[in-house]
């Protein structure tokens, strides 16, 4: 097996008390923010994402070593 790095990012790293669980691994920062920008669209109904919670986005994202 071997170790493939990845970027996550959740609701909860965004907005702790905001109760919505969502959660996404990508492989790159852009293929990871448009998930995002996506997930924000459909359950969130945000046509698109203010300025201060995308730095708290930017902020959020972690980089994570996954076994493959």
């Amino acid at each position: 097996m071997a170790d493939k790095q990845y970027k996550q990012l959740g609701c909860l790293d965004v907005q702790p008390s905001g109760g919505c669980g969502f959660q996404v691994r990508a492989e790159t920062e852009a293929e990871l923010m448009q998930l995002v920008a996506t997930h924000a669209k459909q359950c969130h109904k945000l046509d698109s994402i203010p300025p201060e919670m995308a730095a708290k986005v930017q902020a959020a994202v972690q980089t994570v070593t996954v076994k493959v």
